[in-house]
């Protein structure tokens, strides 16, 4: 890898640019519009679900909470409110007032609001998540409230009724803080609420209002984490250090308090955040928490959108055109600047629901949807000339590194697997770990190690000829070694524990100086230092496409041809009862997880072999070791075969949800012909028309523990060419797994 850069990147060279942020399209949000009966009354809701069955939208209850919410209506009422406030128009006021409207009819007579409302219309006032409790519901209601006080100058009558609303809830949730002025005794809810309370005092001009405002973001900056990790973000833990990213609205509530009262202290730590924390998110991602170790996934809109709706607010106040930058990055979420470098906003305003690690839930529930929509809704308000860059991709740089400790190279050293949460490496003996580092970008690094320690460790970081030193104390969490000047590209860890077992979960690197690299119109530019410079860029050398290829044989029994594709089994999914705690058919980028019985699918095999009587076809099993091959972009070559057949079998299953693609079989006679593949979730019900060739009695979860789950292995039919295949090959799928392959 190597790079130079070589001019200025500017608002006015992106005014060359054609396209920018991605059209606000309210079709999906339409669709999740619909009447509700609250208590013989009809309002105007939200499916909080929408389940994605094939190409089509399903709405879908929250099970045992009810079917539409104040938390996501107040949602739509704030997305278009500030809609409205941007573009005049009829219809986005008409859809705040008919949202605003359903917030307060869950408003009660002390100001508090439930949240559920169940399919039959009655209000869900005893669950967890529903009832009254001053809790984010109810503040993000008054907020919603509030923020539309204003708009509504020329409906008076209406105008009236959010006052009356908006001074109830502000009296009792006014009275519901505790001695910090904080509700449910964080900062990220308050936050909600002190959004609301500033939107309130703006249209009150009631100074007692001010001051309430003040004393909660005083109390908010008394949160915020000065050194280590999470440094510039705000604490949201009680025992220790956590930070969540879902309504983590701390940054933008205190540019707001910014505005109303000058004090650049709320200014200064807004600043702070974006500075120092928010670099760690655009490496990794928006992570989903951070406490004792990071948990990576899910990503989600909720996540995203807090994020830029601080930047975008501190662009607008500061005029710094890094935090324009930085705000139009993030936003890119939603095209492709995500590990999957997949769109997590669809073609008819879905937003999705979830990132994970090797799929996207394409469900599409209001949540998600509302996020995606307002955030973009932030980001056309940016420079018309920063807006394109949420086309962008971020593809290297000095960025903030996270490795699994039991993925690093251990060598001969010896270990266990602990799961408690994450999964750590479990040793009482010294120990050394390393890794190598892809498109490493040389510098000074601060160096962290997650994980517990019950006794004194030495623990020493090297890189190249440099080194730091640090005895732990006892601990458990993410501990800072030092800063280590890192030339090579690889990290090593040597641990040695006084006494008793140590577990390591993941370490970390975070760049003194980070910067990072992303292609945008084809071209290479370097943000580092809050500036723009284009540069050349040569990444590492790709693998092929295809991964792995095998000659393939195979095995004749009466008309069915049993190809043996053992070569290229990569994964161990059905396990017996003694080998219950290994295994892992849905997890890929883990070491366990949840796997077929054995037990249960001998009893449909004779030989290893299953014949599926009303196809008279016959599969070939394998039933120890790696079992079945996940979908990585394999080509198979059909070896010295000059017979014809009429069809191809396949015996798959998809993890994690329902998974199409294609593959494409190439022919003797120079023909290919492209086939969709289409395998529904293991333990779902199939939805693409595939057969259930087998049901088994129940699965072991990824600790080894029977589940009353019954998974399935599902068989596609395709017909061929009257022409003998010469390769078939496979789409790149990770959640897409094979078992058997035949031809009749």
């Amino acid at each position: 890898m190597n790079w130079r850069k070589f001019f200025m990147f500017s608002f006015i060279f992106l005014s060359v640019i054609s396209f920018g942020v991605p059209e606000i399209n309210l079709s999906h949000l339409e669709f999740l519009r619909d009447e509700f009966i609250i208590e013989s009354e009809t309002k105007i809701g939200y499916w909080i679900y929408a389940e994605k069955f094939g190409d089509t939208y399903v709405h879908t209850e929250a099970k045992g909470e009810g079917v539409t919410c104040v938390d996501d209506v107040a949602r739509v009422a704030v997305l278009y409110t500030e809609l409205y406030k941007l573009y005049p128009n009829e219809f986005y006021l008409q859809r705040a007032k008919e949202a605003l409207d359903f917030v307060m009819a869950l408003q009660d007579s002390d100001g508090d609001f439930y949240n559920f409302i169940f399919e039959d219309g009655s209000i869900n006032k005893q669950g967890v998540t529903s009832r009254k409790s001053a809790n984010w519901w109810a503040a993000r209601g008054f907020w919603a409230i509030s923020n539309a006080l204003e708009v509504f100058n020329e409906d008076r009558d209406f105008q009236k009724k959010l006052e009356n609303s908006a001074k109830l809830a502000y009296s009792f949730l006014s009275r519901s803080l505790d001695e910090n002025y904080f509700l449910n005794k964080n900062s990220d809810v308050s936050s909600v609420f002190l959004l609301g309370v500033i939107e309130y005092y703006k249209y009150t001009g009631d100074e007692s209002v001010k001051e309430l405002a003040i004393k909660i973001g005083d109390s908010i900056l008394n949160t915020q984490i000065k050194e280590g990790l999470l440094k510039g973000a705000f604490n949201e833990g009680t025992d220790y250090q956590l930070w969540h990213s879902w309504g983590s609205r701390q940054g933008e509530a205190l540019i707001e308090l910014y505005r109303i009262t000058g004090n650049t202290k709320y200014l200064d730590s807004a600043i702070s955040l974006a500075d120092e924390f928010y670099p760690v998110l655009l490496s990794l991602g928006p992570v989903y928490e951070i406490g004792k170790y990071i948990k990576m996934y899910p990503q989600i809109a909720y996540a995203v959108e807090p994020i830029i709706s601080t930047l975008v607010k501190l662009y607008s106040v500061t005029q710094e055109e890094k935090y324009a930058y930085i705000a139009a990055l993030f936003g890119g979420f939603f095209e492709r600047n995500n590990h999957l470098a997949s769109p997590m906003y669809g073609p008819n305003g879905e937003g999705y629901d979830s990132l994970h690690s090797i799929y996207i839930n394409s469900n599409a529930g209001a949540e998600s949807t509302i996020c995606a929509l307002l955030s973009l809704v932030r980001l056309k308000t940016l420079p018309s000339q920063v807006q394109p860059l949420t086309s962008s991709k971020i593809i290297g740089g000095r960025e903030t590194l996270l490795f699994e400790s039991e993925k690093m190279d251990a060598g001969i050293y010896y270990f266990e697997l602990d799961n408690t949460n994450n999964i750590r490496i479990k040793t009482e003996e010294s120990i050394r770990i390393r890794q190598k580092i892809e498109n490493f970008y040389p510098g000074e690094y601060e160096v962290y190690i997650a994980g517990s320690f019950d006794s004194n460790t030495h623990v020493k970081a090297s890189s190249g000829d440099n080194s730091i030193d640090k005895n732990l104390d006892s601990n458990d969490g993410i501990m800072y070694i030092g800063d280590l000047n890192m030339e090579e590209n690889q990290i090593i860890l040597y641990l040695k524990p006084e006494n008793g077992f140590i577990y390591v979960d993941q370490v970390i690197l975070k760049p003194v100086d980070p910067a990072f690299i992303f292609e945008f119109d084809q071209s290479y530019y370097e943000f580092s230092k809050g500036k723009i410079e284009k540069t050349t860029y040569e990444a590492a050398t790709e693998e092929s496409l295809y991964t792995q290829t095998a000659e393939v044989e195979g095995i004749f029994i009466n008309n069915s041809f049993l190809l043996d594709i053992e070569e290229l089994f990569n994964n161990d999914g059905i396990v017996s009862f003694s080998e219950r705690k290994s295994g892992n058919f849905d997890n890929y980028d883990g070491i366990i997880g949840a796997k077929y019985p054995v037990e249960e699918l001998i009893k449909h095999l004779t030989n290893n072999m299953f014949f599926y009587e009303k196809e008279n076809v016959y599969f070939k099993f394998k039933i120890d070791g790696n079992d079945n091959l996940i979908l990585t972009s394999q080509v198979i070559n059909l070896k010295d075969i000059e017979k014809t057949f009429d069809y191809m079998y396949i015996v798959g299953g998809s993890d994690h949800g329902n998974y199409t693609g294609k593959i494409m079989i190439l022919y003797q006679d120079g023909s290919s012909q492209e086939v969709e593949i289409a395998f529904s979730d293991w333990c779902q019900s199939p939805i693409y028309g595939e057969t259930v060739l087998l049901e088994l009695g129940y699965r072991y979860d990824s600790l080894g523990i029977t589940e009353n789950i019954n998974p399935q292995m599902y068989m596609l039919k395709i017909p061929l060419k009257s022409v003998p295949v010469q390769s078939i090959f496979l789409p790149q799928i990770p959640t897409m797994h094979i078992f058997a392959i035949s031809l009749k």
